[in-house]
């Protein structure tokens, strides 16, 4: 009995956990891209917040996906991860939140304001490292959570 429960719990606990450690260490690394950056110390505190910002996103995808697969823990059953829409939806609701946010919080609330190295989207004019940050850390969310889930 153990043994089903942690089938179940392991790859949601990999979803999860893998995602705050890569988001984290993402924000970190494109923190030196905004302005007013003066060091790593001064902002973690601030990477830590956008981080859970982040694990909220993820919780997004992760409910619209069990929407799709008809089963909140989609996740653990390895045969959802051959289904496109799998990789589709999350690539699609992980951009759309994304640059949903950034518009925001950029040109709306003027929470933050990108220093001269970082790269934009000509179009939106917003930071194209936190949109790839939200179509490549839930891929690789989904990749590790593919390899701990039953077949």
């Amino acid at each position: 009995m153990t043994s089903r429960i942690s089938n179940y719990w392991h790859p949601i606990v990999v979803f999860f956990g893998g995602s705050f450690l890569l988001h984290l260490l993402w924000e970190n690394a494109q923190a030196p891209l905004y302005a007013g950056f003066e060091s790593f110390r001064q902002h973690f505190w601030m990477c830590f917040i956008a981080t859970r910002g982040d694990l909220f996103f993820m919780l997004v995808i992760y409910a619209a996906l069990a929407v799709i697969h008809r089963n909140v823990l989609w996740v653990a059953n390895r045969s959802t991860y051959a289904h496109p829409a799998t990789w589709i939806i999350t690539l699609l609701i992980g951009f759309l939140l994304a640059l949903s946010s950034e518009l925001r919080a950029v040109y709306v609330l003027e929470q933050w304001q990108y220093g001269k190295m970082m790269p934009l989207l000509p179009v939106f004019r917003i930071g194209l490292t936190p949109i790839l940050q939200m179509l490549i850390v839930p891929l690789l969310s989904l990749l590790a959570s593919r390899s701990s889930s039953s077949p």
